[in-house]
C-alpha cells in the first residue's frame, strides 16, 4: 500500500530535515500556534471531509456506490487549495499527494471495489459441501482479490489521515497553547523541567510512526553522509507532537512574545520574553526588533513593556490633561476614556488588530471623531 507519501520528515542532532530543508526540532509546533487562524485552514479542510463517514459506512458493510466513491475523492482534493496555507505543506510534494488521490478514487477503481464485494458476496454464500473440500466459486480470483484488499487499505489510510486532519490541527493547536501558558512555572527552561509540565497538558497518547534509517548530508555542501530517522506519519498530529518532543528533547520550547504577540521558538533556557522579529509599533518612525523596542523603552523583560498598554495610558493621560483644561467637556472625556479601553482590551485579545489597526484607531484624530459620532 502507499503511504501518504509526502509526509515524512528525517530527524537527526535537534534538526528536522523536510521539504529539502533542515530546521530546529520544534519549528513546525511554532508555526502551528502563529498560524492557526489565519484563514481558518482547519474549518476549511473539515468542510471537505464532512460527508466522508457516508462512504466509509458502505465500505465497512461490504458495498458502494460507485458516484459517492467518486464524489468523495472530488471533494477530498480541495483539501488542496487550503493545506499549502499552513506549514510544512507549503513546502512538501502536494501536487503528486493530489494526483494520487484523484487516481485513488477514479471510477474505474469504483467498479474494481464494487466488483471485489459483489464476488466475496458470493464467496460467502458457499454450502457445506464446498466449504468442507474446498471448492471455491468462479468468483474468486487470488490475483484480483490481492489487488483490491491492497486498493482498500489504501482508500481507508487515506480516508483516515484526511478526516481527522481538521481535529487533528485543533488538537495540536490547544494542547500546545497551553502548554506555551505554562511554560514560567517550571524553575529552568530545560527538558528536565518543561517536559513534566509537557507530558501533564499533552499526555501520553500514543501515535503510529513509521520509522526507517536513511543516509542524509547536514548539508547542501556536505560531501559526507551521517545517519538519520525517517519518519512517517499517518496523522498530522502525530508529526507535530514528534516535532514538539523531538524538540523538547533539545531544549527547543515554543514561547510567546509579550511585544508582538507571535509566537517563536526558543533553543536555549533564557528567560526571554520578546522575539527577535518585527515589533508592531515603530520608535520614530522607524522599524524595530521586539527585544530591541522593549530595551528603548525601558523596558527589558518586563510584561509593562507591552506597546499596547502604552499607547493606552498615553491616550488616557492626554485626555485627562484636557478635561483638567477644560478643552474637553467632562461627558466627552468619560466616553473617550471608556472607547479607548475598549480598544485597548481588543488589542489585547486580537493580535491582528493590534499590529494593523489599533495605533491608528488610538489616534486624537480617530478617536475624538468617534466620540463625536457617539454623543450627537
Amino acid at each position: 500500500m502507499d503511504k501518504i507519501s509526502f509526509f515524512s520528515a528525517d530527524y537527526r542532532d535537534g534538526r528536522v530535515h523536510i521539504g529539502g530543508k533542515s530546521y530546529p526540532a520544534g519549528t513546525f509546533a511554532a508555526h502551528l500556534l502563529n498560524q492557526y487562524y489565519e484563514n481558518d485552514t482547519a474549518a476549511r479542510i473539515g468542510v471537505f471531509t464532512t460527508d466522508n463517514w457516508h462512504l466509509e459506512k458502505m465500505l465497512r458493510l461490504g458495498y458502494l456506490k460507485v458516484s459517492d466513491y467518486v464524489n468523495a475523492g472530488e471533494r477530498m482534493v480541495n483539501i488542496f487549495t487550503a493545506l499549502p496555507w499552513l506549514k510544512p505543506f507549503d513546502m512538501l510534494g502536494t501536487d503528486d499527494e493530489h494526483n494520487r488521490i484523484a487516481t485513488l478514487f477514479s471510477e474505474e477503481n469504483g467498479h474494481i471495489i464494487s466488483e471485489y464485494f459483489s464476488r466475496r458476496a458470493k464467496i460467502g454464500q458457499m454450502d457445506v459441501g464446498q466449504i468442507v473440500f474446498p471448492n471455491l466459486p468462479k468468483e474468486y480470483e487470488k490475483d484480483f482479490f490481492d489487488r483490491t484488499e491492497a486498493l482498500l487499505g489504501e482508500v481507508n489510510a487515506t480516508l483516515s489521515f484526511y478526516d481527522t486532519l481538521s481535529a487533528d490541527i485543533r488538537n495540536s493547536f490547544e494542547k500546545l497553547r497551553v502548554f506555551v501558558s505554562r511554560v514560567n512555572e517550571a524553575d529552568r527552561f530545560d527538558e528536565e523541567h518543561l517536559l513534566p509540565i509537557a507530558l501533564e497538558v499533552l499526555g501520553s497518547v500514543p501515535f503510529p510512526v513509521t520509522t526507517e534509517y536513511v543516509p542524509i548530508k547536514k548539508a547542501s555542501r556536505s560531501k559526507t553522509a551521517t545517519l538519520a530517522r525517517r519518519l512517517y506519519f499517518d496523522s498530522y498530529y502525530s508529526f507535530v507532537m514528534t516535532d514538539f518532543f523531538e524538540g523538547l528533547h533539545y531544549g527547543h520550547y515554543p514561547r510567546r512574545c509579550d511585544i508582538c504577540k507571535k509566537y517563536f521558538l526558543m533553543t536555549s533556557a533564557a528567560r526571554q520574553k520578546y522575539c527577535t522579529g518585527y515589533a508592531p509599533f515603530k520608535l520614530k518612525g522607524k522599524a524595530i526588533t521586539c527585544r530591541k523596542y522593549a530595551a528603548r523603552i525601558n523596558r527589558k523583560e518586563l510584561a509593562a513593556g507591552n506597546p499596547v498598554i502604552r499607547i493606552y495610558k498615553n491616550r488616557c493621560s492626554v485626555l485627562r490633561m484636557e478635561r483638567k483644561r477644560g478643552t474637553v467637556t467632562e461627558e466627552f472625556a468619560s466616553t473617550a476614556l471608556d472607547l479607548a479601553k475598549e480598544r485597548m482590551q481588543r488589542a489585547k485579545e486580537d493580535a491582528e488588530y493590534a499590529n494593523s489597526q489599533y495605533e491608528s484607531d488610538m489616534s486624537r484624530e480617530k478617536l475624538y471623531a468617534e466620540v463625536d459620532k457617539q454623543l450627537k
